[in-house]
């Protein structure tokens, strides 16, 4: 597969998936080693499949996750650590990686950007409750479940939305 080629194919993809891959690596596995367009096809396939798989496990959980969204005070924003015992933190600007059954936000500072009343005592794990709905949001895992530097392949999945209480 020549350059060109490979860039007409990510141009042409209708999934999404292939203007998330590092073009780097794609240069690497497709055009320096002389594969196939139709290898790159089945590369993306592969991990269509594999992000539908996260997506399935991750919906399939019952407690929230880092990457999720929350809806509070007529905002929604992502929960982006979890790692305060009972307290969480918000944020729209971060990264979340996914795998089966997990999901790890990135970029986890603390969001100005995110005004809440009583923050203290709401931004807690037991004030979340769940709504029923989803929503699509930004994802990165390693492409083929291969772990490495360049690897990584960016993609939207369907995400849990909770509703935040705490309110007296």
């Amino acid at each position: 597969m020549t350059y060109s080629e490979l860039v007409d194919k990510i141009h042409a993809d209708t999934t999404g998936i292939a203007k998330g891959y590092d073009i780097s690596f794609l240069q690497e596995l497709f055009v320096r080693t002389m594969k196939t367009s139709e290898d790159f096809d089945k590369l993306m396939a592969r991990d269509l499949k594999m992000f539908s798989e996260i997506e399935h496990s991750l919906l399939n959980s019952n407690e929230p996750k880092e990457g999720e969204f929350v809806e509070f005070d007529g905002n929604i924003a992502r929960i982006c650590s979890t790692r305060f015992g009972d307290k969480f933190q918000l944020s729209n600007k971060i990264g979340v990686y996914v795998s089966d059954s997990c999901s790890q936000a990135s970029g986890c500072t603390w969001d100005c950007d995110i005004e809440i009343e009583n923050e203290s005592e709401r931004l807690k794990l037991s004030n979340l409750m769940p709504t029923g709905k989803t929503m699509k949001g930004r994802c990165w895992t390693f492409s083929d479940r291969d772990a490495g530097g360049g690897r990584g392949v960016w993609f939207e999945i369907e995400f849990k939305v909770w509703s935040l209480g705490g309110l007296a």
